[in-house]
C-alpha cells in the first residue's frame, strides 16, 4: 500500500495516450481510456492509514493499438472490490470517495432529487463511522465534477448518470436503517 502503483498506473496511461496521438490531433478514444481513472478512483479508492487515495480493488487494464501504433480500444477488468469498507470504515480512515463527493459537490436540485437536502456526512452511517470527512490534498468538489465529466467522455448518458447517483445515494440511505 502507498507504494504507487495507481499513480504510475495513470502516468503510463497519459504517456500512451500523448504518444498515440492521431495527426489531426483527435484523442476520442485516448480521452476515454485516461477518463476511466477518475471514475474509477471515485467508485474504488478510498483514504486509508497509509495512503489518501489507495486503490481497494485490482485492475487488469488492456490497451489495444492499430497497425499504426494509436489506441483503438481499452478493456478493463476490475476484481476483488473491497465491499466490506462500504459498511464498516475504521477511524481515521474513509469510505469510498464517490460519498464524499456527491454531498460535497451535487447541486441543490440533484440533493434534492437523491434525498440528500439539508444532509452532511455527520447524517449516514457508512460516513459517521470516522471522524476523517476531508482530506488535505483532494477536494471532494472538485471530486464530484471530475467523477461526471468522466462518465460524459466514456459514453454514460444523463438519465444513466443520474441513476448511477440515485443508487449512490440510495446505498447511503440503506446504512441508516436499524
Amino acid at each position: 500500500s502507498g507504494a504507487g502503483k495507481t499513480e504510475t498506473a495513470k502516468h503510463i496511461m497519459q504517456y500512451l495516450a500523448h504518444s498515440a496521438k492521431h495527426e489531426d490531433g483527435t484523442s476520442g478514444v485516448e480521452k476515454q481510456v485516461l477518463e476511466t481513472n477518475p471514475l474509477l478512483e471515485a467508485f474504488g479508492n478510498a483514504k486509508t492509514v497509509r495512503n489518501d487515495n489507495s486503490s481497494r480493488f485490482g485492475k487488469f487494464t488492456e490497451i489495444l493499438f492499430d497497425e499504426e501504433d494509436k489506441i483503438s480500444g481499452a478493456a478493463i477488468r476490475t476484481y476483488l472490490l473491497e465491499r466490506s469498507r462500504v459498511v464498516r470504515v475504521s477511524d481515521p480512515e474513509r469510505n469510498f470517495h464517490v460519498f464524499y463527493q456527491i454531498l460535497a459537490g451535487a447541486s441543490k436540485e440533484e440533493k434534492s432529487n437523491w434525498r440528500l437536502d439539508g444532509k452532511t456526512f455527520e447524517d449516514f452511517y457508512y460516513l459517521n463511522q470516522s471522524k476523517c470527512v476531508k482530506l488535505e490534498h483532494i477536494s471532494d468538489v472538485v471530486g464530484y465534477e471530475e467523477t461526471q465529466n468522466a462518465m460524459k467522455v466514456v459514453g454514460i448518458s444523463e438519465p444513466e448518470r443520474e441513476d448511477v447517483f440515485r443508487v449512490v445515494s440510495g446505498v447511503l440511505h440503506l446504512g441508516n436503517i436499524n
